[in-house]
């Protein structure tokens, strides 16, 4: 441990040193910091490491106040999500060390933690990220009054370095509040824009929203309703990430619209999306030049892959078998393959794929029957494998707990680069399966590895990975 009187920086000011440490953001970085020495770990512990992000379920009154008073804490915090008490998709993350004690007598009313809520935004001044979902069923308004809805998204209006935003749920529900004064229109300079709910496929939002989106020229990621069609000629310079799913419903009328968007936007990277028909005169040749990643049904496949595109992962509920019959395929760019329905008989269509693009390092299989020397043979065809996901290797054990054991050390004889499967405990809170994590020291030999279970990674209004689950 680092003698106190060794380092220099910590005989600043303690002003100075809160301010060198107000730069950094990322938890991990400061409990490095912390580790240090007890000097360090006073200066972080809890004064930055609990005012970073701020995850809730619930109302938590107290802590609203408490952030809306130490205006000096609460500038800190780079992100907040406010999610439904029923969302365990994250870890809950919110100060609590210098938090008061609060007694159910003082919570105050609805207004007040409102207000609190309100001033705590207008102190974060290095916000970043702001994710609001409200998604029960049936669906409730996010705030009692339209006001307060109003008052909370007005406050992200002046936050220079916010970027990101994803709400979700019964927003701008209420009669009266779909005019151009809403503070989501007011928007600029996002990355990443994630509206999901009935209400944002209600055509008198749609002008305001391309308004809005007009002045976000650095928009990267988009998730929108496949119904906001007034999208489709729409341009923007940096867009990387696109998912358009049906909200609602509609017809075939909509394919038309989002392919016009796409041969628009040539900087695409990464699509999700299922038509609701075949895409009758498909994507142009030129179109979709940066595409890697496509989140989709056969359809939008058949689409994508009827001209070469270095396609890197592919997620989809088609079938193995239609991967042979695709002629395009770049096999050396292929790496990552996930089907997400159940389907019959597909061992030889997946022996060739595997023999077609042996390069592939993730696979994703639904639960499905099959002999563990098959399981086993199918991997000797993909020695790059590094992830594979379902619950397949498990039913040919029979849930075995030993014969997994055996499975796993056989599969890392032919995969050597193996680092993860699903583990058979299901994280209902998480929506998903837990993981084998597999663990090597460098130069160790495989009959040394060990591995571990850990809980499924967290997931967010922004992550494309789930997609389709």
């Amino acid at each position: 441990m680092l003698r106190e009187n060794t380092c220099q920086v910590l005989l600043l000011p303690q002003e100075i040193l809160d301010e060198i440490l107000s730069e950094i953001d990322l938890h991990r970085d400061l409990i490095s910091f912390a580790l240090v020495s007890r000097t360090c770990t006073r200066l972080v512990i809890p004064r930055h490491n609990e005012y970073r992000i701020v995850r809730i379920r619930h109302k938590l009154p107290s802590m609203w106040a408490h952030l809306a008073k130490r205006a000096d804490l609460a500038r800190n915090i780079r992100e907040v999500h406010v999610c439904e008490r029923h969302n365990h998709s994250a870890s809950d993350h919110s100060p609590t060390t210098l938090v008061p004690p609060c007694n159910v007598d003082d919570t105050g009313s609805e207004e007040t933690r409102v207000q609190n809520m309100c001033m705590a935004l207008q102190n974060m001044h290095r916000l970043r990220v702001f994710t609001w979902s409200c998604t029960y069923n049936p669906f409730p308004e996010p705030t009692a009054t339209p006001s307060q809805e109003a008052e909370i998204l007005g406050t992200l209006v002046s936050k220079p370095l916010l970027r990101k935003v994803a709400l979700a749920g019964a927003f701008e529900a209420r009669p009266g509040c779909h005019n151009s004064i809403y503070p989501l229109w007011n928007l600029t300079k996002l990355t990443h824009l994630s509206l999901v709910g009935r209400v944002w496929v209600r055509p008198q939002i749609g002008p305001f929203l391309k308004s809005m989106l007009k002045a976000c020229p650095t928009i990267e990621v988009l998730k929108v309703p496949m119904e906001l069609t007034i999208l489709s000629g729409c341009v923007f310079p940096q867009l990387k990430k696109v998912n358009i799913f049906l909200q609602s419903g509609g017809t075939l009328s909509l394919d038309k619209s989002w392919v016009r968007f796409l041969e628009k936007n040539p900087t695409i990277e990464e699509l999700a999306w299922f038509p609701l028909g075949p895409l009758i005169g498909g994507l142009s040749p030129d179109s979709l030049p940066r595409i890697r990643r496509v989140f989709g049904s056969e359809l939008l496949l058949k689409a994508i892959y009827a001209s070469p595109r270095p396609i890197e992962c592919v997620e989809t509920t088609a079938e193995p078998a239609m991967f042979a019959y695709l002629d395009e395929i770049n096999a050396d760019c292929l790496r990552e393959v996930r089907f997400t329905c159940s389907i019959g008989n597909t061992y030889d269509a997946l022996l060739t794929l595997a023999e077609k693009c042996p390069n592939i390092t993730r696979l994703s299989f639904p639960e499905y029957h099959m002999k563990l020397d098959d399981w086993l043979h199918l991997f000797s065809l993909l020695p790059a494998l590094e992830v594979f996901e379902g619950m397949s290797l498990w039913r040919a054990v029979d849930g075995n707990l030993d014969k997994m054991h055996q499975a796993i050390m056989q599969a890392l004889m032919l995969c050597p680069n193996l680092r993860e499967l699903d583990h058979y405990k299901y994280d209902a809170k998480r929506n998903a399966y837990a993981k084998i994590v597999i663990l090597r020291e460098e130069g160790e030999e495989s009959d040394n590895v060990r591995y571990e279970v850990r809980r499924p990674p967290p997931r967010d209004l922004f992550d494309f990975r789930y997609s389709l689950r």
